[in-house]
């Protein structure tokens, strides 16, 4: 059947007719995390998505519903310990994965500590942990000691680090302007390029196990 040109001509003023862009819960929490996991805004993520602001309170009635859907997508990545494993091995990959995690989720080390139930998040990966330290003979309180020590030491230099990498908008980073600041000053604080990775938080960690291999205290 012919179709006359003008039945297909579109009406000056008249809204465009198809289909409203489709996105998932994961969708926004990705946009988010891209966003930065600490310091998003509902705005920019619905730009990010080619939506208007509205379109995510859809699926997050507030911007707590969507960093809590943020913590609960970096806490599943988090690798559970192996059966069998040691103490010292179940605290080493701790210390690895909460590391790892800051990594890949930029900003999440000072969402933790600006988010108070924060950990509360990630109660079953604390729980399969503590497993695995309750059968190397540890108890309850003393696991909480050793994760809690470990993770908030882990995640404390993490947000030291973040510090040292940043850079301004003149390209100075963090530990550019310690050393500015420092100048030829003898100090005992010497700025190291260390400061800028992981090195002090593995010798930190190692001095930790270390200590607890002789006294195991409870939290």
């Amino acid at each position: 059947m012919n179709v006359s040109p003008r039945a297909t001509r579109r009406i000056p003023g008249a809204k465009k007719v198809g289909r409203k862009p489709a996105f998932t819960r994961e969708d926004v929490v990705a946009a988010a995390i891209a966003e930065g996991i600490d310091r998003f805004r509902l705005s920019a993520v619905a730009d990010r998505l080619g939506v208007v602001p509205a379109a995510i309170y859809r699926l997050f009635p507030s911007r707590d519903d969507l960093v809590v859907a943020c913590l609960d997508a970096a806490g599943a990545t988090l690798r559970m310990p192996e059966p069998g494993m040691s103490w010292r091995e179940t605290l080493s990959l701790w210390a690895d994965e909460c590391w790892r995690v800051c990594e890949d989720f930029p900003g999440l080390s000072g969402l933790v500590y600006a988010y108070p139930s924060a950990f509360t998040r990630i109660e079953y990966v604390f729980a399969a942990y503590a497993a695995n330290l309750k059968a190397q003979g540890k108890s309850t309180r003393q696991a909480m000691f050793a994760l809690d020590f470990i993770g908030d030491s882990v995640f404390a230099s993490h947000l030291s680090v973040e510090s040292m990498r940043s850079v301004d908008e003149d390209g100075t980073s963090g530990l550019d302007r310690v050393r500015a600041a420092i100048g030829d000053a003898d100090v005992v604080m010497e700025p190291q390029d260390s400061w800028t990775d992981r090195g002090a938080v593995d010798t930190k960690i190692d001095f930790i196990l270390t200590g607890l291999e002789r006294h195991w205290p409870e939290l």
